[in-house]
Protein backbone atom coordinates (compact mmCIF):
# COMPACT_ATOMS: atom_id res chain seq x y z
CA UNK A 1 0.00 0.00 0.00
CA UNK A 2 2.89 2.64 0.98
CA UNK A 3 4.14 2.05 -2.20
CA UNK A 4 1.45 2.75 -4.19
CA UNK A 5 0.98 5.63 -2.06
CA UNK A 6 4.63 7.09 -3.09
CA UNK A 7 4.10 6.18 -7.12
CA UNK A 8 0.58 8.14 -6.75
CA UNK A 9 2.02 11.09 -5.35
CA UNK A 10 5.28 11.29 -7.51
CA UNK A 11 3.13 10.50 -10.77
CA UNK A 12 0.67 12.81 -9.94
CA UNK A 13 3.21 15.94 -8.75
CA UNK A 14 5.26 15.18 -11.89
CA UNK A 15 2.48 15.46 -14.39
CA UNK A 16 0.90 18.22 -12.55
CA UNK A 17 4.00 20.33 -12.67
CA UNK A 18 5.15 19.30 -16.58
CA UNK A 19 1.27 20.53 -17.58
CA UNK A 20 2.53 23.75 -16.36
CA UNK A 21 3.58 26.55 -18.61
CA UNK A 22 5.60 28.52 -16.56
CA UNK A 23 7.89 24.71 -15.99
CA UNK A 24 8.50 25.04 -19.60
CA UNK A 25 8.99 28.78 -19.52
CA UNK A 26 11.53 28.51 -16.82
CA UNK A 27 13.61 25.68 -18.76
CA UNK A 28 13.58 27.00 -21.55
CA UNK A 29 14.16 30.72 -20.82
CA UNK A 30 18.00 30.70 -19.67
CA UNK A 31 18.94 28.02 -22.80
CA UNK A 32 16.92 30.57 -24.93
CA UNK A 33 19.14 33.84 -23.53
CA UNK A 34 22.48 31.89 -23.81
CA UNK A 35 21.69 31.32 -27.18
CA UNK A 36 20.59 35.08 -28.05
CA UNK A 37 23.45 36.11 -26.28
CA UNK A 38 25.94 34.03 -28.48
CA UNK A 39 24.45 34.95 -31.53
CA UNK A 40 24.34 38.34 -31.11
CA UNK A 41 28.18 37.98 -30.30
CA UNK A 42 28.64 36.26 -33.32
CA UNK A 43 26.56 38.81 -35.18
CA UNK A 44 28.65 41.68 -33.61
CA UNK A 45 32.33 40.28 -34.20
CA UNK A 46 31.66 39.25 -38.13
CA UNK A 47 30.11 43.05 -38.20
CA UNK A 48 33.09 44.05 -37.00
CA UNK A 49 35.37 42.02 -39.16
CA UNK A 50 33.71 43.02 -42.25
CA UNK A 51 34.37 46.69 -41.20
CA UNK A 52 38.63 47.14 -42.38
CA UNK A 53 37.50 44.71 -45.57
CA UNK A 54 35.18 48.15 -46.89
CA UNK A 55 38.51 49.55 -47.54
CA UNK A 56 39.28 49.09 -51.14
CA UNK A 57 42.29 50.41 -53.68
CA UNK A 58 40.26 53.38 -54.34
CA UNK A 59 39.92 54.90 -50.69
CA UNK A 60 42.73 57.54 -50.69
CA UNK A 61 44.66 57.24 -47.53
CA UNK A 62 46.84 60.19 -45.89
CA UNK A 63 49.39 60.12 -43.18
CA UNK A 64 50.93 63.20 -41.21
CA UNK A 65 53.74 61.28 -39.41
CA UNK A 66 56.15 63.90 -36.91
CA UNK A 67 57.14 60.62 -35.01
CA UNK A 68 59.05 59.56 -38.19
CA UNK A 69 58.13 55.60 -37.61
CA UNK A 70 57.03 55.51 -41.38
CA UNK A 71 60.02 55.55 -43.58
CA UNK A 72 60.34 58.34 -46.45
CA UNK A 73 59.20 56.47 -49.34
CA UNK A 74 55.72 55.31 -48.00
CA UNK A 75 53.44 55.63 -50.63
CA UNK A 76 50.81 56.92 -47.77
CA UNK A 77 52.84 59.72 -46.32
CA UNK A 78 52.26 63.69 -46.67
CA UNK A 79 54.47 66.75 -45.70
CA UNK A 80 51.23 68.39 -44.93
CA UNK A 81 50.68 69.32 -41.76
CA UNK A 82 47.67 68.59 -39.74
CA UNK A 83 45.41 71.36 -40.29
CA UNK A 84 46.31 71.38 -43.73
CA UNK A 85 45.34 66.72 -43.65
CA UNK A 86 42.09 67.83 -42.25
CA UNK A 87 41.54 70.32 -45.04
CA UNK A 88 42.14 67.66 -47.64
CA UNK A 89 39.39 65.35 -45.96
CA UNK A 90 37.00 67.98 -45.97
CA UNK A 91 37.61 68.75 -49.93
CA UNK A 92 37.40 64.91 -50.75
CA UNK A 93 40.99 64.83 -51.38
CA UNK A 94 41.27 62.05 -48.84
CA UNK A 95 39.43 59.47 -47.74
CA UNK A 96 41.15 58.87 -44.25
CA UNK A 97 43.56 61.06 -42.70
CA UNK A 98 46.04 59.91 -39.57
CA UNK A 99 47.97 61.86 -38.06
CA UNK A 100 50.97 60.83 -36.08
CA UNK A 101 51.76 63.29 -33.23
CA UNK A 102 55.99 63.44 -32.80
CA UNK A 103 54.90 61.94 -28.92
CA UNK A 104 53.66 58.51 -30.41
CA UNK A 105 55.94 56.89 -28.25
CA UNK A 106 54.54 58.14 -25.17
CA UNK A 107 51.01 59.12 -25.94
CA UNK A 108 50.38 55.78 -27.76
CA UNK A 109 47.75 57.75 -29.75
CA UNK A 110 47.13 58.49 -33.71
CA UNK A 111 44.08 60.78 -34.38
CA UNK A 112 41.79 59.76 -37.14
CA UNK A 113 39.92 62.07 -39.50
CA UNK A 114 36.98 61.11 -42.42
CA UNK A 115 33.46 62.16 -43.09
CA UNK A 116 30.78 60.28 -41.41
CA UNK A 117 27.64 61.07 -42.30
CA UNK A 118 25.94 57.75 -40.68
CA UNK A 119 25.65 56.96 -36.74
CA UNK A 120 29.13 55.51 -36.79
CA UNK A 121 29.57 53.79 -33.00
CA UNK A 122 32.52 51.88 -33.77
CA UNK A 123 35.84 52.96 -35.18
CA UNK A 124 36.72 50.18 -37.98
CA UNK A 125 38.84 52.01 -40.04
CA UNK A 126 41.42 52.31 -36.96
CA UNK A 127 42.86 48.97 -38.05
CA UNK A 128 43.91 50.89 -41.13
CA UNK A 129 46.73 52.14 -39.78
CA UNK A 130 47.54 49.89 -37.37
CA UNK A 131 47.85 47.50 -40.61
CA UNK A 132 50.20 50.20 -42.08
CA UNK A 133 52.26 50.09 -39.45
CA UNK A 134 52.44 46.54 -38.39
CA UNK A 135 53.63 46.18 -42.24
CA UNK A 136 56.31 49.11 -42.39
CA UNK A 137 58.07 47.95 -38.82
CA UNK A 138 58.13 43.89 -39.49
CA UNK A 139 60.07 45.02 -43.05
CA UNK A 140 62.98 45.16 -40.89
CA UNK A 141 62.82 42.63 -38.97
CA UNK A 142 63.30 38.71 -39.82
CA UNK A 143 60.19 36.27 -38.69
CA UNK A 144 62.23 35.49 -35.53
CA UNK A 145 62.50 39.21 -34.27
CA UNK A 146 58.91 39.52 -35.04
CA UNK A 147 57.61 37.10 -33.39
CA UNK A 148 59.74 38.16 -30.12
CA UNK A 149 58.80 41.87 -30.31
CA UNK A 150 54.76 41.18 -31.20
CA UNK A 151 55.20 38.50 -28.33
CA UNK A 152 52.73 36.47 -30.97
CA UNK A 153 53.34 33.29 -29.46
CA UNK A 154 51.61 31.08 -26.54
CA UNK A 155 53.35 29.77 -23.38
CA UNK A 156 52.74 25.99 -22.72
CA UNK A 157 52.57 25.95 -18.83
CA UNK A 158 53.94 22.29 -17.32
CA UNK A 159 53.07 22.55 -13.41
CA UNK A 160 54.86 19.29 -11.88
CA UNK A 161 54.13 18.09 -8.64
CA UNK A 162 56.62 17.21 -5.84
CA UNK A 163 57.27 14.15 -7.57
CA UNK A 164 57.98 15.35 -10.81
CA UNK A 165 54.74 14.23 -12.53
CA UNK A 166 52.68 16.43 -14.20
CA UNK A 167 50.36 18.30 -12.06
CA UNK A 168 47.53 18.85 -15.17
CA UNK A 169 45.37 21.26 -12.49
CA UNK A 170 43.25 22.55 -15.51
CA UNK A 171 42.25 18.89 -16.33
CA UNK A 172 41.58 18.07 -12.71
CA UNK A 173 39.57 21.26 -12.04
CA UNK A 174 36.83 20.58 -14.61
CA UNK A 175 34.62 17.73 -13.67
CA UNK A 176 34.19 18.96 -9.89
CA UNK A 177 33.00 22.63 -11.69
CA UNK A 178 30.90 21.20 -13.55
CA UNK A 179 28.95 19.73 -10.71
CA UNK A 180 29.30 22.95 -9.23
CA UNK A 181 27.95 24.81 -11.60
CA UNK A 182 24.95 22.62 -12.26
CA UNK A 183 24.12 22.64 -8.32
CA UNK A 184 24.55 26.32 -8.45
CA UNK A 185 21.43 26.29 -11.26
CA UNK A 186 19.46 23.75 -9.42
CA UNK A 187 19.33 26.00 -6.26
CA UNK A 188 18.65 29.15 -8.22
CA UNK A 189 16.04 28.01 -10.97
CA UNK A 190 14.19 25.21 -8.93
CA UNK A 191 14.85 26.12 -5.04
CA UNK A 192 11.68 28.14 -5.39
CA UNK A 193 9.46 25.70 -6.98
CA UNK A 194 10.27 23.25 -4.24
CA UNK A 195 9.47 25.85 -1.77
CA UNK A 196 6.27 26.56 -3.81
CA UNK A 197 4.62 23.25 -4.28
CA UNK A 198 4.59 22.55 -0.39
CA UNK A 199 2.72 25.90 0.46
CA UNK A 200 0.84 25.97 -2.49
CA UNK A 201 -1.65 23.51 -1.27
CA UNK A 202 -1.73 24.39 2.00
CA UNK A 203 -3.03 27.98 0.53
CA UNK A 204 -5.54 26.07 -1.70
CA UNK A 205 -6.85 24.27 1.10
CA UNK A 206 -6.42 20.91 -0.69
CA UNK A 207 -4.05 19.81 1.96
CA UNK A 208 -6.60 18.29 4.30
CA UNK A 209 -8.23 16.39 1.97
CA UNK A 210 -5.33 14.86 0.09
CA UNK A 211 -3.87 13.72 4.21
CA UNK A 212 -7.16 11.63 4.15
CA UNK A 213 -5.96 9.62 1.80
CA UNK A 214 -2.14 9.52 1.78
CA UNK A 215 0.13 10.14 4.96
CA UNK A 216 2.36 13.28 5.14
CA UNK A 217 5.18 10.53 4.78
CA UNK A 218 4.17 9.58 1.83
CA UNK A 219 2.83 13.21 0.48
CA UNK A 220 6.17 14.93 0.83
CA UNK A 221 8.77 12.54 -0.17
CA UNK A 222 6.84 11.61 -3.18
CA UNK A 223 6.68 15.18 -3.85
CA UNK A 224 10.59 15.34 -3.45
CA UNK A 225 10.97 12.39 -5.82
CA UNK A 226 8.76 14.12 -8.20
CA UNK A 227 10.13 17.58 -8.24
CA UNK A 228 14.06 15.93 -8.41
CA UNK A 229 12.49 14.22 -11.55
CA UNK A 230 11.97 17.70 -12.81
CA UNK A 231 15.27 19.27 -11.58
CA UNK A 232 16.89 16.51 -13.69
CA UNK A 233 14.58 17.41 -16.92
CA UNK A 234 15.36 20.86 -16.42
CA UNK A 235 19.58 20.17 -16.10
CA UNK A 236 19.51 18.65 -19.53
CA UNK A 237 18.00 21.71 -21.05
CA UNK A 238 21.63 23.14 -19.44
CA UNK A 239 23.80 20.47 -20.26
CA UNK A 240 22.49 18.96 -23.30
CA UNK A 241 23.57 21.92 -25.42
CA UNK A 242 26.29 22.32 -23.79
CA UNK A 243 27.43 19.40 -25.01
CA UNK A 244 26.22 19.59 -28.57
CA UNK A 245 28.03 22.51 -28.58
CA UNK A 246 31.63 20.85 -27.52
CA UNK A 247 31.11 18.54 -30.26
CA UNK A 248 30.21 21.35 -32.78
CA UNK A 249 33.49 23.29 -32.22
CA UNK A 250 35.28 20.10 -30.53
CA UNK A 251 38.12 21.04 -33.53
CA UNK A 252 38.23 25.02 -32.06
CA UNK A 253 42.29 25.21 -30.62
CA UNK A 254 40.71 26.76 -26.67
CA UNK A 255 38.10 23.68 -26.68
CA UNK A 256 40.03 20.97 -27.96
CA UNK A 257 43.05 22.52 -25.91
CA UNK A 258 40.53 22.17 -22.53
CA UNK A 259 38.88 18.45 -23.83
CA UNK A 260 42.63 17.34 -23.88
CA UNK A 261 43.61 18.12 -20.58
CA UNK A 262 40.24 16.99 -18.54
CA UNK A 263 41.31 14.09 -15.87
CA UNK A 264 38.12 11.41 -15.49
CA UNK A 265 39.07 10.18 -12.13
CA UNK A 266 36.57 7.55 -11.69
CA UNK A 267 36.71 8.06 -7.36
CA UNK A 268 36.55 11.89 -8.22
CA UNK A 269 33.44 11.19 -10.04
CA UNK A 270 32.20 9.22 -7.51
CA UNK A 271 32.87 11.57 -4.91
CA UNK A 272 31.32 14.45 -6.47
CA UNK A 273 27.87 12.56 -7.73
CA UNK A 274 27.79 11.66 -3.70
CA UNK A 275 28.04 15.22 -2.33
CA UNK A 276 25.75 16.26 -5.67
CA UNK A 277 23.21 14.23 -4.17
CA UNK A 278 23.39 14.83 -0.60
CA UNK A 279 23.67 19.02 -1.27
CA UNK A 280 20.69 18.42 -3.09
CA UNK A 281 18.93 16.47 -0.43
CA UNK A 282 19.64 19.58 1.74
CA UNK A 283 18.11 21.75 -0.43
CA UNK A 284 14.91 20.26 -0.53
CA UNK A 285 14.64 20.01 2.96
CA UNK A 286 15.25 23.70 3.39
CA UNK A 287 12.70 24.67 0.76
CA UNK A 288 10.21 21.87 1.65
CA UNK A 289 10.35 23.16 5.41
CA UNK A 290 10.08 26.70 4.53
CA UNK A 291 6.96 25.52 2.24
CA UNK A 292 5.62 23.25 5.82
CA UNK A 293 5.69 26.14 8.23
CA UNK A 294 4.50 29.24 5.73
CA UNK A 295 0.74 30.07 5.09
CA UNK A 296 1.02 31.35 2.01
CA UNK A 297 3.33 31.44 -1.31
CA UNK A 298 4.06 35.39 -0.77
CA UNK A 299 5.09 35.16 3.02
CA UNK A 300 7.66 31.76 1.57
CA UNK A 301 8.72 33.63 -1.14
CA UNK A 302 10.58 36.17 1.13
CA UNK A 303 13.07 33.04 2.18
CA UNK A 304 14.25 31.62 -0.75
CA UNK A 305 16.77 34.41 -1.02
CA UNK A 306 18.69 34.30 2.25
CA UNK A 307 18.41 30.34 1.83
CA UNK A 308 19.78 30.98 -1.42
CA UNK A 309 22.57 33.67 -0.49
CA UNK A 310 23.64 31.21 2.39
CA UNK A 311 24.08 28.15 0.23
CA UNK A 312 26.18 30.20 -2.17
CA UNK A 313 28.38 32.01 0.66
CA UNK A 314 31.58 30.57 0.02
CA UNK A 315 31.69 31.80 -3.69
CA UNK A 316 32.18 35.31 -2.22
CA UNK A 317 35.86 34.26 -1.07
CA UNK A 318 36.80 32.41 -3.88
CA UNK A 319 40.12 33.64 -3.64
CA UNK A 320 40.19 31.87 -0.64
CA UNK A 321 39.36 28.86 -1.85
CA UNK A 322 42.04 28.76 -4.31
CA UNK A 323 45.21 29.14 -1.58
CA UNK A 324 46.75 25.75 -0.87
CA UNK A 325 46.34 26.07 2.91
CA UNK A 326 43.27 26.76 3.71
CA UNK A 327 42.43 29.55 6.17
CA UNK A 328 40.06 29.99 9.43
CA UNK A 329 37.42 31.58 7.19
CA UNK A 330 38.20 28.33 4.47
CA UNK A 331 37.56 25.75 7.37
CA UNK A 332 34.23 27.13 8.98
CA UNK A 333 32.70 27.45 5.49
CA UNK A 334 34.07 23.67 5.24
CA UNK A 335 31.99 22.47 8.13
CA UNK A 336 28.81 25.07 8.70
CA UNK A 337 26.16 22.89 7.62
CA UNK A 338 24.32 25.27 4.99
CA UNK A 339 27.74 26.55 3.55
CA UNK A 340 29.22 23.13 3.94
CA UNK A 341 28.31 21.71 0.33
CA UNK A 342 29.87 24.63 -2.13
CA UNK A 343 32.67 24.89 -0.05
CA UNK A 344 33.16 21.12 -0.35
CA UNK A 345 32.54 21.24 -3.67
CA UNK A 346 35.44 24.70 -4.29
CA UNK A 347 37.77 22.76 -2.35
CA UNK A 348 37.27 19.31 -3.93
CA UNK A 349 38.13 21.40 -7.39
CA UNK A 350 41.33 22.85 -6.05
CA UNK A 351 42.77 19.84 -4.33
CA UNK A 352 42.76 21.23 -0.89
CA UNK A 353 40.42 18.91 0.58
CA UNK A 354 41.65 15.55 2.15
CA UNK A 355 39.64 12.40 2.70
CA UNK A 356 38.84 12.62 6.16
CA UNK A 357 37.45 16.14 5.56
CA UNK A 358 35.41 14.70 2.32
CA UNK A 359 34.05 12.63 4.99
CA UNK A 360 33.52 14.30 7.79
CA UNK A 361 31.51 17.04 5.44
CA UNK A 362 29.19 14.52 3.80
CA UNK A 363 27.96 12.98 6.86
CA UNK A 364 27.19 16.61 8.45
CA UNK A 365 25.31 17.45 4.84
CA UNK A 366 23.72 14.10 5.02
CA UNK A 367 22.40 13.95 8.99
CA UNK A 368 21.12 17.49 8.18
CA UNK A 369 19.65 17.13 5.26
CA UNK A 370 17.55 13.98 6.91
CA UNK A 371 16.90 15.44 10.34
CA UNK A 372 15.17 18.55 7.94
CA UNK A 373 12.91 16.06 5.93
CA UNK A 374 12.21 14.46 8.86
CA UNK A 375 11.33 17.61 10.89
CA UNK A 376 9.42 19.08 8.00
CA UNK A 377 7.31 15.77 7.68
CA UNK A 378 5.98 16.00 11.37
CA UNK A 379 5.60 19.65 10.94
CA UNK A 380 3.70 19.37 7.92
CA UNK A 381 1.28 16.85 9.51
CA UNK A 382 0.31 18.92 12.08
CA UNK A 383 0.10 22.13 10.29
CA UNK A 384 -1.40 20.77 6.98
CA UNK A 385 -4.71 22.53 8.00
CA UNK A 386 -3.55 25.49 9.76
CA UNK A 387 -3.35 28.69 7.78
CA UNK A 388 -1.23 30.47 9.82
CA UNK A 389 2.56 30.23 11.42
CA UNK A 390 2.19 28.72 14.97
CA UNK A 391 3.68 31.00 17.29
CA UNK A 392 4.79 29.36 20.33
CA UNK A 393 3.00 30.34 24.02
CA UNK A 394 5.57 31.00 26.39
CA UNK A 395 2.96 32.09 29.68
CA UNK A 396 -0.37 30.21 29.91
CA UNK A 397 -3.43 32.74 30.13
CA UNK A 398 -5.35 32.51 33.70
Amino acid sequence: MSSKQFSTVVKFEFVRQIKKPSFWISILLMPAFIIGMFLISMLASSSKDAGPAQIDENTKIVISDESGILPSDSPFLTKEDKEQGIEMVKNGDADLYFYIPSDFEETKKVELYHISEELDIFNTDGSVIKAILNQTVSSHFDDLDIIALTGNFDVVDNKLTSTGENANAVGKIVVPLVFLVIFFLFIVLFGSRFLMTVVEEKENRISEMILTSVSAKHLIVGKIIAMMLLGIIQMLTFILPLVVAVFIYRDNPMVSGILSTVEINPVSIIENVILFVISVALVIGLCTYIGAITPTAKEASQFIGPIIIGLVFPLYFMSFFMAAEPNFLVQFLTYFPFSAPIALMLRTAFGTLSTPEFIIGCVEIAILAYGIIWITIRTFQKNAINFGIVKPKLLKRK
